[in-house]
Parts: structure tokens; sequence; C-alpha cells
């Protein structure tokens, strides 16, 4: 049984939900309106900075007097002007490029915030799931220890222990207790915290049943990675950029003009306009080390890329250690339950002949429903490691 169990989790490597286990119903109203509103923000803030080579044309309207020669003289004059760049040696063409890498990383990163968000209302179902099955299992433990102490109170009224084993079978049964009313505290702190991140309620909810991903599909949807993908084309970008930023530029610059004075000399064109087409280059001291440290950037930026692969490698290695010893937990707490299952049917035959009373098998039964626990608690275990997975990639 074992056997097949761990054979299936082995054919389930590169199996995944047809739909996405942490999809946006989990979060709260507002957190999903709020990622919405960032969502929007990027989109607006990666057209203006794609847009940003585009001069704005300048409309002005404006009203003087003089009385510079002779009377005063009243002029009104409206005008239409740009100074637009046409080449910048590449600039132009990188300066969009530059903004769309922007706006993925800008999306990349929403999305992994929303992502752990989504994560940590996951986890902590889970952990009330776990918390719900930790409090039943040392209400067995205590229903143990209340027939534990009652046999030891019997043993020691006959004279047959002495009271350090009544006491410690109390100490037990206390200490069992106080187990249970922290649970509780960490119950009603696991309730707080999802209030504060989902509208559901829990105790409705059914948890996700998530399944080991292959470490190559890990590696393909990773977020990081994905991020560090888009940093390294932002900054590629950017050195470009800065680059042109020192290369001679073509600007093409037009106004027109309606200029209308009173007493005005005779011949002075009221309405007229001017053109011109000017070329710079930019002589600074600082263009080496700006250009330079622009490019270290890029390169920097592949070499976090590259660490930041060796730490999604290792993760995944980790994680799937731990499943292995969940695994094994898992295995021995069913090897358990069978043998206390064994066990309280050999304690029901000997309590049929007498040999066993009834709290024999109230021992043994409890005994059996906290081992059969255990395994479950294993289980939750598990799936809050293979969150972990989730947490990282995207659908």
């Amino acid at each position: 049984m074992n056997a097949r169990f761990l054979l299936s989790n082995l054919l389930g490597l590169a199996l995944l939900w047809a739909a996405d286990p942490l999809d946006e119903s989990w979060l709260s109203r507002y957190q999903r309106v709020g990622f919405e509103y960032e969502d929007r923000i990027n989109t607006l803030d990666t057209r203006r900075l794609k847009n940003s080579w585009i001069s704005p044309i300048t409309l002005e309207y404006g009203v003087d007097w003089s009385d510079q020669s002779g009377p005063r003289r009243k002029s009104r004059t409206f005008s239409v002007r740009i100074d637009q760049p046409i080449f910048r040696s590449g600039g132009i063409y990188y300066g969009i490029r530059y903004a769309q890498a922007s706006g993925e990383l800008g999306r990349i990163r929403i999305r992994e915030a929303r992502r752990d968000r989504i994560a940590e209302v996951v986890k902590t179902l889970f952990e009330l799931r776990k918390i719900a099955l930790q409090k039943r299992q040392t209400r067995l433990f205590i229903r143990n220890d209340e027939i534990d102490i009652r046999r030891k109170q019997e043993q020691y009224d006959a004279g047959v222990i002495d009271s350090s084993f009544l006491d410690q079978a109390i100490l037990q049964r206390n200490r069992d207790k106080t187990k249970l009313l922290g649970l509780e505290l960490q119950e009603r702190a696991l309730r707080h915290r999802f209030a504060t991140l989902s509208d559901k309620d829990p105790d409705r909810l059914r948890p996700p049943h998530l399944r080991l991903i292959s470490s190559r599909r890990f590696e393909e949807r990773n977020l990081r990675l994905a991020e560090g993908r888009a940093a390294i084309a932002q900054k590629e970008y950017n050195a470009q950029v800065t680059r042109a930023k020192y290369l001679p530029a073509v600007t093409l610059s037009a106004a027109w003009y309606d200029s209308r004075t009173v007493g005005a000399p005779p011949g002075m064109k009221e309405r007229y306009g001017r053109y011109g087409l000017h070329v710079r280059l930019p002589l600074s001291i600082n263009a080496a080390p700006d250009i330079e440290a622009r490019r270290l950037e890029a390169l920097k930026a592949g070499t976090d890329w590259l660490q930041t692969r060796r730490s999604v490698r290792e993760s995944y290695r980790q994680i799937l250690e731990t499943l292995r010893i969940i695994d094994r937990k898992i295995a021995l707490a069913r090897s358990d339950a069978a043998l206390y299952r064994r066990l309280l049917k050999s304690t029901r035959q000997q309590a049929a002949a007498g040999n066993k009373t009834e709290l024999d098998v109230r021992t043994m039964h409890n005994a059996l429903e906290a081992a059969r626990l255990d395994a479950q608690i294993y289980e939750i275990e598990k799936q809050i490691q293979l969150l972990k997975l989730y947490r990282e990639i995207h659908e």
C-alpha cells in the first residue's frame, strides 16, 4: 500500500490542476480591487514611458503692453510650438523597448505579490485544518490521561504503587490540557488572520489538493526567474538608452505664430511660421562612467538571475527531501494505526473473556484514533510544503 502511494506521487510529478488552485477567489474583495488598480496603474505608467520620446505641443497665448517707442502699444500673440527629436542614435527604439521591459517587470512583481497573498490565505486554511485535527487528537490523549489517573488511583489506594506514579499521571493530563488551550489560542489567531485576508468562511471551504510539480515545470513557470529575466531586459535596454544619450541627435522644431500689435510698422507679418532642423552632440565628462555603470548594472542583473536559479533549484530539492520525510512519517503513522487496530481487536476479545476491562478497550480505541489523526496531520503538512512550490509559479 505504501509503495503504491509513493508510486502515485512519482507518476504525478508533472501533473498540475487543470484550474489554478490559487486563483483570486481566495482573496477579499478589497484586495482583489487593490490588485486590479495596481495592474491598471502599471499599464498606464508603461504607456506613458513608452510615449515619452514624443515631445508635447506647446500652445501659448499672451497679451503685452509696451511704451518703449512712443505711445503704449498692445500686442496679442498666439503660438503653437513643437521641438521633436526624430533621431537619437537608437535611443528612441531602445527607449520604447525599455518601457515595455519595465512594464513587464511591473506586471510580474504585481503577480508575485498577488500570488503570495493568495498562498497566505490557503496556508492559513491548511493550518486551521491542522489545528482542528490536533485538538481532536489532544482530547483523545486527555481521555486516556483520565483513564490512566483512574487506574493509578485504584492502584495507589490498593497500596500497589506510591504517590509519585499518580502525580506523574496527573501532570501528564495537565500538560495535555495546557496544550489544548494553546491550540485554541493558535486557532483564534489563525481565524483572525484569515478574516483579514478573505471574505469566505473557513469552516465551509474545502482546501485545494496540491500535487507535486516537476522540477522542469517549476523552473519554467517560476515567478522569481521570470522577474529576473525581465530585470535583465530592462537593464540592457536602459544601458542602450544611456549610451544613445551621449551620441548625436536630430531634432525637428516648428512653430506657428499669430501676433497682432496695435500700431505695428507697415509690412510686418501678423501670421508666420518658423521651422528648423538641429543636430546636437552632448559632450560630457560623465559620459564614460555613466555608460559603464549602466552596462555593469545589466551584467549584475544577469549574475543575480543565475544566483536566483540556483536558489530556486535548491529550494525545490529541499522541499522534495522534506516531502520524502513526511511520506515516511505518514507510513509510520499508518503502521502504528494498523498495530493499534490489531491490539484493539485483541483487547476486545480479552475483555469479552474477562481478562481485560472496558477501560483497556477505550484506551486502545483512543490510541488507534490518535494514530489515524497523525497520518491526517502529516498529510496537511505535506500540502503546506507543496504550497511553497505553487506560490512561486504562475498559471
